[in-house]
């Protein structure tokens, strides 16, 4: 199976180049996936922390995400539980972040609260598998500025080098189009979560392009 390939050598430390890009070129597995838990943040897991190279139109910074466990009970999309994450930058807070998930789909809430269930971004759904669709509304969201998205799967067992030499073994990829032209791409791998996500909306928490540059 060919690797994603880097589109050039670099650190892998995020400097203010940017986080460089990963050229798209693995092949895909068919299976489907049931239980998006497997692809998604380990939410459950208090103490859990990811740290990424997030890109923006002014430059480049580090941020570091630790999950804080389940956040409030209650009724969320998809009937999934809420969780909260603490954003840091440069050993400065920034704010909570919020997710949701069952085991059939998984949300991104973004800085607004548990409870805003209609403001959402609905990453993963089940079956995970080439060619799977959804669609979603993220209405006035902290993700995103008002839009309607289709979602696809695109890819699924792929697996991924990153610039670092780090291998991801079974990565799905889903394009998320809306109808306002904006395409986002994110990556999800078994056990880790989101490794990558690139998009031209500028308004995005993740900003431009976002990429997992080590875990604990």
């Amino acid at each position: 199976m060919k690797f994603f390939i880097a589109s050039f050598l670099f650190a892998t430390v995020c400097g203010t180049i940017g986080c460089n890009s990963l050229v798209d070129s693995a092949p895909s597995a068919s299976q489907p996936v049931l239980k998006v838990e497997d692809y998604y943040l380990p939410l459950k897991n208090i103490g859990a922390s990811f740290t990424y190279c997030r890109k923006t139109a002014t430059g480049a910074d580090t941020i570091l995400m630790t999950m804080q466990g389940q956040d409030i009970s209650g009724v969320m999309p998809g009937n999934g539980m809420c969780y909260a994450a603490d954003l840091t930058k440069t050993n400065h807070r920034l704010y909570d972040y919020y997710y949701s998930m069952n085991d059939s789909e998984a949300y991104t809430l973004g800085k607004l609260s548990c409870g805003s269930t209609e403001k959402y971004w609905l990453d993963l759904k089940a079956p995970l598998t080439v060619g799977q669709t959804w669609k979603f509304s993220n209405t006035n969201g902290s993700y995103y500025l008002t839009n309607y998205y289709t979602a696809k799967v695109s890819r699924r067992g792929a697996t991924m080098k990153m610039p670092d030499g780090t291998i991801y073994n079974d990565v799905t990829e889903v394009i998320y189009l809306s109808q306002s032209g904006d395409s986002t791409v994110k990556w999800f791998a078994k056990g880790t979560g989101l490794i990558y996500c690139t998009s031209k909306e500028p308004d995005s928490d993740f900003g431009q392009e976002m990429r997992l540059l080590g875990q604990n």
